[in-house]
């Protein structure tokens, strides 16, 4: 999935993973009461207008008006069952999809129907590798009747491009599909009800499938963008206040759903809040129900170089620390830096370091900094800077996202681990949010930022005689997990002695933010091939270098239940025996990734040659 090689994307959805409340935006209950109620709206409808016709107790055209609508609602539990967001029962979520799918095609299976959709979602605009890119720009000489015969273009398509990718399993739903579907039409078509065959169901089937395919495809997607190189502006929202537009059932917001694709259609506005409203920060385009899009902003490659910067002030914050304001060269504004971020220094000889944005500017940014003579030289280099020298910086990242709906907080800094603490306090006390700091130094005299610190209303552990901590972690949380977040900032041992105490004491992980001061790990641009061996059987396959891991299974007829294919979700977790693993999802926390004992087979791959996995 190239979605997880970008590190815009990655960071993106990183943050919106771990916001707290994503797991009960992306929550899928046995019974979805929203799901039920539109299949059997659907079928309910056709039904209904069906037998009303036949019965000459509404006219024909009446029906088919009727039925064309009951197609169009149809889609989406079928669409939301290929992702599985109709029920956490399998079969149930299966069931109610295939069913309610036959509106649109007689005899559609879920096995094809997920195959083709989920390449869709994976390879968004690439063409060959996306079956609805025609559905953006149709044929010519057909123009927007083309949508009608989806099912014809995705046959088409196979012949050309899906035969070389999909598993056996797949190819033979698919020409089940294509026979059961000519067996029920020739069987129709032979009988004495053959022409309200053709009235109550051909006719509507066909509209009805040109309006899915122009709402959910067409309009949906900008000619020539794709999710691999443009994520956030290959897939639009259709903007306005219309009634109608809620008939759209959820797409209108079509971003939300290639950004989380297992998250029903109702909940979608929800995610929109995730990570304090990260995505709207994505420049995401906008068009309307006929009206297309304006000018989409693209980032460039030269939007994401490093930005030139000077050094304008330096000062001496504690003994051994310094902290720098740098302003851009050439005035312009710095990209807006969230409480948590960092920027990635490049210096003299090549050196790449990360630190901490304890403020930011319009045009300018502070880092801290404080001296290791003991380090691998970066610490050194920025104690060697003067005011006027240049630099430059990537844009702001963020890995330690201050989730800004939490009703408390925590905030525990060790040492120079204020840095990436000290903003998150000054963005709590503007928000008038209640929250605790803590910092923790070697003496008084070592802490950095006293004046802004006292600001904040910030407690101060100097350490002992022994070295040890004045802090007493078991008092502090002795009265149990508050309902809000706890954030730690320093020294690996010191930021394990607070969470294994915090967790002694009824917090839970979920609740437990951390950051190191380690590199940061940088997405692995290499796609290499591994080697997977299902431990049960012994049996071994080859992962190419271009596909996933489940599809190198798929391919010898293992079948792995995915949802998203993007590292979201965790459908598709399975325990790691043996083999070092590169970790792509968004899915598994900071501590599970460690472990290194699971592995989300839709996007993570083999940090060396081979994996042996509990299939």
């Amino acid at each position: 999935m190239a979605l997880t090689r970008n590190l815009d994307a990655r960071e993106v959805l990183n943050q919106i993973v771990n916001d707290p409340r994503y797991a009960d935006v992306m929550h899928v209950p046995l019974i979805s009461p929203p799901q039920v109620l539109l299949a059997m709206s659907a079928l309910g409808l056709f039904t209904a207008a069906t037998l009303g016709a036949i019965n000459h107790l509404i006219p024909t055209w009446v029906a088919i008006i009727c039925n064309i609508v009951a197609v169009y609602l149809a889609f989406t539990p079928l669409h939301d069952a290929s992702h599985r967001a109709v029920s956490s029962s399998p079969f149930l979520n299966d069931l109610i999809g295939v069913i309610t799918g036959q509106l649109l095609l007689p005899a559609i299976n879920m096995t094809a129907f997920r195959a083709i959709h989920m390449d869709h979602h994976r390879y968004t605009g690439q063409e060959g590798r996306d079956p609805d890119t025609a559905f953006v720009t149709p044929p010519k000489p057909f123009g927007v009747a083309y949508l009608m015969f989806a099912d014809v273009h995705w046959v088409i398509w196979y012949l050309r491009y899906g035969r070389h990718y999909w598993s056996r399993k797949v190819a033979v739903y698919l020409v089940l599909l294509l026979v059961m579907m000519a067996a029920v039409h020739v069987a129709f078509l032979m009988s004495p009800w053959w022409k309200e065959f053709l009235l109550l169901y051909v006719v509507p089937q066909r509209v009805g499938l040109g309006v899915v395919a122009y709402t959910f495809a067409h309009i949906q997607h900008p000619e020539g963008l794709t999710w691999e190189n443009e994520p956030f502006q290959s897939t639009m929202y259709v903007r306005g206040n219309s009634p109608l537009r809620r008939l759209m059932f959820g797409q209108e917001e079509h971003i939300i759903h290639h950004v989380v694709p297992h998250v029903p259609w109702f909940k979608y506005k929800r995610v929109w809040d995730l990570a304090n409203g990260v995505l709207r920060q994505q420049g995401v385009p906008a068009r309307g129900w006929f009206e297309g899009p304006s000018a989409i902003a693209v980032p460039t490659a030269d939007a994401r170089k490093p930005v030139p910067v000077r050094v304008v002030a330096i000062s001496n914050e504690a003994p051994g620390i310094r902290s720098f304001t740098l302003a851009t060269v050439d005035g312009k504004a710095l990209p807006c830096a969230s409480a948590g971020a960092h920027v990635d220094v490049h210096l003299a000889g090549g050196m790449v370091r990360q630190y901490s944005v304890v403020a930011a500017g319009d045009a300018t940014c502070r880092l801290a900094v404080r001296r290791e003579d003991e380090g691998r030289g970066g610490s050194r280099a920025m104690h060697a800077l003067a005011v006027g020298d240049t630099l430059a910086i990537s844009k702001p990242r963020n890995n330690f996202v201050l989730y800004e709906t939490a009703p408390r907080y925590v905030l525990i800094a060790g040492g120079i681990g204020i840095t990436a603490i000290l903003p998150m306090a000054h963005r709590l006390k503007a928000l008038g949010k209640p929250f605790e700091l803590h910092v923790c130094a070697r003496s008084f005299a070592d802490v950095p930022f006293a004046g802004e610190l006292a600001s904040c209303g910030a407690i101060i552990y100097a350490d002992g005689p022994d070295g040890r901590s004045s802090l007493d972690a078991a008092a502090l949380f002795a009265g149990g997990p508050l309902t809000g977040l706890l954030y730690l900032c320093g020294p690996s041992g010191f930021m394990d002695w607070l969470r294994e105490a915090a967790i002694a004491r009824g917090w839970n992980q979920a609740q437990i933010r951390i950051e190191s001061f380690g590199t940061l790990a940088q997405a692995n641009e290499e796609q290499l091939p591994f080697t997977v061996t299902l431990a049960r059987s012994g049996r071994q396959v080859s992962v190419r270098a271009e596909e996933s891991a489940i599809d190198a299974l798929a391919r010898i007829g293992i079948d792995v239940p995915f949802a998203c294919m993007q590292g979201t979700c965790g459908t598709c977790i399975t325990p790691v025996f043996t083999g070092a693993i590169d970790h792509r999802d968004a899915y598994l926390s900071r501590e599970e990734k460690e472990a290194g004992d699971r592995i989300c087979l839709c996007v993570s791959r083999a940090a060396g040659s081979d994996l042996t996995i509990d299939l």
